[in-house]
């Protein structure tokens, strides 16, 4: 009976290892990809919750962000859409047709985006974003 209880805890940590590890991977593990900021600049909204509610800054000021949709184009060429939000109490957004670069697994931006001059991207990657 003893033996049954350690293989079933063996089993039940096994699983949440994999889980937990497969989370981290999809979550944080992050890929250098690079975009191209749309002309048209998003409309400045007022910041939001998962819950809806206002994001207000420590001092009660509230928050705007411009909501991007970015194309990005990882490293090993794949491609991606990411969304991105520039928050801040006075939000200042990118300028349209800029190159951005960032470091993006698959369900986030983890670093970045920063702007980049076109002559910093590797051409494959430039031709795949034009």
């Amino acid at each position: 009976m003893k033996k049954v209880g350690l293989l079933i805890t063996l089993v039940v940590v096994g699983f949440l290892g994999y889980k937990g590890f497969s989370y981290y991977n999809d979550t944080y593990k992050a890929t250098e990809a690079y975009a191209v900021i749309p002309n048209e600049i998003p409309e400045k909204k007022e910041a939001l919750d998962m819950s809806g509610k206002q994001i207000k800054e420590s001092d009660g000021t509230l928050n705007y962000s411009y909501d991007y949709s970015l194309n990005f184009v990882k490293k090993n060429g794949q491609k991606q859409v990411q969304e991105y939000s520039v928050m801040a109490p006075k939000p200042v957004p990118f300028e349209p047709g800029t190159y951005v670069k960032a470091e993006i697994s698959n369900k986030r931006v983890v670093k970045g985006p920063y702007t980049v001059a076109e002559k910093d991207i590797p051409k494959e990657i430039l031709e795949k974003l034009k």
